[in-house]
């Protein structure tokens, strides 16, 4: 299901970004960079370009880096209509502080509208689409001016649309958005209920680590304030920042506990803490003094740290051979590579895409996999030690038999079934005779083969519902619960004729084995120790006289068997 999750986001998103890529409706744009001077007018900005004071862009999307001065772009409407022309233009990304669009017509302003996250009271983005001016041009030429202005990396993808393709392109966009907010949602709350559960702190960490890209692909992609902090203008500045270093120490936080690198490498430990904390602090600086200029730069090299760590933490896991390493190493290569594809496509480096400005999710949504499958796989693990721990705890490492405390507590809910209902209830006690000789004659090999070749032949006796154990030493006990003593006799007889058939090779003779056996019944004991003395007695009588013999309580004890 995991595994159908992101396909189904990987999906959705490549067929957002390859449909839109396909037809991106961009206009033929010429640009112009302001000088410093007063802020141009749309008249001034006209006549500039009037004057072939404009530059012409080559086909694709803008981008002028960090920091760039403000910027004036115009593009022509001619239309050959006699009523108006009703156009929605897409503008931007949704980090732009301030976008201001001018229609004119024969020279004269014939309408403007601003919008923009960097002013309290300017219209917000609809979401990853940037932000959406509804236009309406009358007959003939129209300049459409727009200045676009932010200290973030300032790109400019610009669509004019008729308003219903405008609305399919949107809901494309929202639906690859829901898929991926939902598959991240998703592992966010698996994680959250198995940290819940087992408090094992790689969930924690994975579920913080997941949590915050998404909280950064909400801030990013203008669903932030779209809808989760509309109108907060000043937040929304610093939120995009703040999230990109606080995924960076979220990443770094996860990858040090799930590689144990305290342990492995304290040193690397040590550094990567040192680094992330230094980078929240300088992040939080920046946003308490105000200066946005220098926040944008920390972090973009922050997150290209970022990446390039995890990197190289995956390969000090490979050399370590850490459990879950390979898993870590390919999320973190995935992940690596899509946060340098979105980055060197909003700063430089790269064109801009619908493509490549999504492929922080698509590479996000790939490490997400990979590392829920990791710790998935790291859970199984820890399970099947747990599980061997308990057999450990549980069997006899020797014979494979139950010991002694796993005896009891199957023991335990038998015996009390038996008593509260009445029903019969019988032990069994064999202790292998002259095994001590058998060790110091033959050595503690052949003894233990011994010991192992009595413990196949009362498994192959024993019924399913009894409980048979090694009791210590040579000796083995068997509960039987719905048995008589006539019934645990008979048993007892198999067992013994079993146990002497035995066959040890030993350079060509055969080694015999017999075993002294003792039987008891249930008959209002008070407890089960006291029916498993009784049981233990009757064994010490069977060597008694003279070993390799079965002996019992009444209603048996008048049969004595020896072969």
């Amino acid at each position: 299901m995991l595994l159908l999750g992101f396909f189904l986001v990987l999906a959705a998103l490549v067929q957002a970004g390859l449909a839109d890529a396909a037809d991106p409706r961009a206009p033929r744009l010429a640009m112009l960079l302001e000088d410093g001077g007063p802020a141009l007018g749309a008249e001034q900005a006209l006549a500039l370009q009037r004057e072939g004071r404009f530059r012409d862009l080559p086909a694709g999307v803008p981008k002028f880096g960090i920091g760039a001065p403000p910027v004036w772009f115009h593009f022509a409407v001619d239309h050959a209509g006699s009523g108006p022309l009703l156009r929605q233009l897409l503008a931007g990304v949704p980090w732009i502080e301030r976008l201001e669009v001018f229609v004119l017509q024969d020279g004269q302003l014939r309408a403007v509208q601003r919008a923009g996250d960097g002013e309290a009271g300017l219209r917000g983005p609809m979401g990853s689409l940037g932000f959406a001016f509804d236009l309406a041009f009358a007959p003939g030429h129209s300049d459409v001016l727009i200045r676009a202005q932010t200290a973030d990396p300032l790109v400019m993808p610009l669509r004019l649309l008729p308003a219903d393709e405008a609305i399919e392109l949107q809901r494309r966009h929202d639906y690859g958005f829901g898929l991926l907010y939902g598959f991240l949602l998703a592992l966010i709350a698996y994680n959250a209920m198995i940290f819940i559960g087992l408090r094992h702190r790689s969930h924690l960490d994975y579920v913080l680590y997941v949590g915050t890209f998404l909280l950064l692909s909400l801030a990013y992609s203008g669903h932030g304030v779209a809808r989760l902090w509309p109108g907060q203008a000043g937040f929304q500045q610093y939120v995009i920042l703040m999230l990109m270093v606080l995924l960076a120490a979220m990443g770094l936080r996860f990858a040090s506990g799930f590689l144990h690198l305290e342990k492995i490498a304290p040193r690397a430990h040590r550094g990567v803490r040192g680094f992330y904390l230094a980078a929240l602090l300088a992040i939080g600086a920046c946003t308490l003094f105000g200066l946005q200029s220098v926040a944008v730069f920390t972090a973009f090299f922050v997150v290209q740290v970022f990446s390039v760590l995890m990197c190289l933490l995956g390969v000090v896991g490979l050399r370590a051979r850490q459990d879950g390493a390979p898993y870590f190493m390919a999320g973190a290569v995935s992940g690596m590579l899509g946060a340098a594809v979105t980055a060197m496509a909003v700063w430089r480096g790269m064109p801009f895409t619908e493509l490549t400005f999504r492929a922080a999710e698509l590479g996000f949504a790939v490490d997400g996999t990979i590392l829920a499958l990791a710790l998935a796989d790291r859970m199984r693990r820890i399970r099947e030690q747990q599980l061997r721990a308990e057999h450990l705890a549980a069997f006899d490492p020797l014979t494979g038999l139950r010991n002694r405390r796993a005896f009891a507590e199957h023991a335990a809910p038998v015996w009390s079934t038996a008593r509260r209902h009445g029903r019969p209830l019988s032990v069994i006690v064999l202790d292998l005779d002259h095994f001590k000789r058998i060790n110091d004659s033959h050595g503690h090999a052949i003894g233990d083969t011994v010991l192992v070749a009595a413990a196949r032949a009362i498994e192959r006796d024993c019924r399913a519902g009894d409980i048979a154990a090694r009791w210590g030493g040579e000796e083995f006990i068997v509960l039987m619960p719905e048995t008589t003593g006539q019934q645990a006799w008979a048993m007892a007889e198999r067992l013994l004729a079993s146990v002497r058939s035995i066959d040890i090779p030993l350079g060509g003779e055969r080694l015999g084995v017999s075993a002294s056996v003792g039987v008891a019944e249930w008959r209002g004991h008070d407890d089960l120790e006291a029916l498993i003395r009784e049981a233990d007695a009757w064994m010490y009588a069977s060597k008694r006289a003279g070993r390799d013999r079965v002996s019992g309580s009444p209603p048996a004890a008048d049969r004595a068997y020896a072969g």
